[in-house]
């Protein structure tokens, strides 16, 4: 018997066991042999982000605990669709994620960060797949992975809980343009992945409502890789349509709509969007350091490099280039307009489309060399290995260094429940807990993050933190139902609410 499995109208059947099970194995070996270099970014990029899994929550994810847990499921859904959430921005699938993940991990966040980890390395594999697909070079398809799996430009962003949205909208960007070009590629004989493309499409701006911008980015990979269309003009309307229309459409409902949630102070299009774009490119390709808000020479010289090969690669570069260009661009149009900061979660999307030409770059002088002498492949190979080993080992060190600054920075808030959690284990429906002299007194902390601390915890509550000048001045208390903590030594205490008032007199 040649083949030791047989396949029926009934099912498969193993004739040999011990060959059937040398012929997975042998397909196995082969697999690992031939994507080695994907096993190997994955690793990394899990190992780069283990630590992460052992940080508490930030300031900014109570905000969306607080909310669900004092809307309740059906509510905050509801809320969120209708915009009438307390979470800035239109994502409700991310908002239907973090239901999820609320009710199945409550405050356990190492579930809730190996969740977003497992979507970014999902994402790698989807991009190693894209570009092996399109340049037939697995080791550029491991670079682009690596690249992207470690990149320091995107620290506080993988497994930050909160930035959920663009963690999941990318693997689902990047899961539409592979289905285009499997689409386009095939020569559009069956219309299924074109219908994946756009229903990734469609997920992705659930996810992240920005993701809209990428709709060009799509359509740009079906007229890239399709021939079909030269022929009949009107088919590429006709593919086109969805996603212009969705793009389209949110563009014109965001223009008419005069919501808060949508629209923020200090967002607006004007000459700073320059000076974030080179913040922005440089940071991309020079991770080191926090993120500026303002570039410098060094800043402004690397933008421009960036820009340059870009624009080289866009006009004489593969195929690819013809997307992974505008895509870098695109990406980076929703937050170039923010005046009053910089993020690093903002450069996620557009590392996706910088790792791969990074790595067509780096692969032909590599491939040249190769070339030039039989003898010369093995020292090459290993200039190679060593190159890019030197490139992923300072790019996940820049990651790890800030993600640990941000992780010390979490234990402030797992001070304050782990405190609110041994005073109070529950607190009457309207209860406000007033802090007297702690540590969480930024502006912002005290404006939204203090107060879901406590929704979280209690539901219908909220807490504030004030100096004792506050209380002495008569600013906090009142007739509401309130609990006092007073802040010393690294702990919080009760106090009466006479003891809090008498400081007053």
């Amino acid at each position: 018997m040649k083949y030791p499995i047989t396949v029926t109208a009934d099912g498969w059947d193993f004739h040999r066991p011990r060959a059937a099970a040398w012929l997975l194995a042998s397909d196995a070996i082969r697999a690992v042999r031939r994507h080695w270099g994907l096993l190997a970014a994955l690793a990394i990029t899990a190992i780069v982000y283990l630590p992460t899994l052992q940080y508490y929550f930030g300031g900014d994810d109570f905000v969306v605990l607080g909310d669900i847990q004092y809307r309740g499921n059906a509510s905050f859904v509801i809320d969120t669709l209708r915009m009438r959430d307390v979470v800035p921005n239109w994502r409700p699938l991310t908002g239907i994620v973090y239901l999820a993940e609320w009710r199945a991990f409550g405050l356990h966040p190492m579930a809730w960060r190996l969740v977003n980890l497992s979507v970014h390395l999902s994402s790698l594999v989807v991009l190693y797949t894209l570009v092996v697909r399109l340049t037939r070079r697995p080791a550029v398809g491991a670079v682009s992975a690596l690249i992207f799996g470690v990149s320091g430009s995107h620290f506080d962003t993988v497994t930050y809980i909160t930035a959920l949205p663009h963690v999941l909208a990318m693997f689902f960007v990047l899961a539409s343009l592979l289905a285009m070009v499997i689409y386009a590629e095939d020569g559009e004989r069956d219309w299924r992945p074109y219908a994946v493309s756009f229903a990734m499409f469609m997920l992705a701006f659930l996810a992240n409502e920005g993701s809209f911008v990428f709709a060009p980015v799509v359509v740009l990979a079906y007229v890239v890789f399709s021939r079909r269309w030269q022929r009949a003009p009107l088919r590429l309307a006709l593919r086109a349509l969805p996603f212009v229309a969705l793009a389209l459409g949110w563009l014109s409902f965001y223009e008419w709509c005069t919501c808060p949630q949508l629209k923020f102070d200090s967002y607006a299009w004007s000459p700073h969007i320059f000076s974030n774009y080179a913040v922005y490119l440089s940071f991309i390709a020079y991770p080191a350091h926090m993120i500026p808000h303002e570039p410098d020479a060094l800043r402004w010289t690397l933008a421009g490099v960036v820009a340059l090969a870009g624009l080289l690669m866009l006009v004489f570069g593969p195929k690819l280039a013809r997307v992974a260009v505008p895509g870098i661009v695109l990406a980076l149009l929703p937050f170039v307009p923010v005046e009053i900061w910089t993020a690093s979660r903002y450069t996620y999307a557009a590392v996706a489309f910088f790792a791969p030409l990074a790595a067509m770059l780096a692969y032909a002088p590599y491939e040249r060399l190769r070339g030039l002498h039989p003898r010369a492949r093995v020292p090459v190979n290993v200039l190679a290995l060593l190159f890019v080993a030197t490139v992923g080992a300072l790019y996940g060190w820049q990651t790890h260094a800030r993600d640990d600054r941000s992780g010390q920075e979490t234990e402030r808030w797992q001070l304050l429940v782990n405190e609110l959690r041994d005073n109070y284990r529950s607190v009457p429906p309207g209860t406000t807990i007033y802090i007297i002299d702690g540590p969480w007194t930024n502006p912002m902390e005290q404006y939204l993050w203090v107060p879901s601390v406590a929704r979280a915890l209690y539901g219908d509550a909220a807490a504030f933190d004030f100096p004792a000048g506050t209380y002495a001045s008569g600013g906090a208390p009142s007739d509401a139902p309130a609990v006092y903590l007073q802040w010393s030594n690294g702990q919080l205490r009760p106090v009466t609410q006479e003891q809090v008032l008498r400081a007053r007199r």
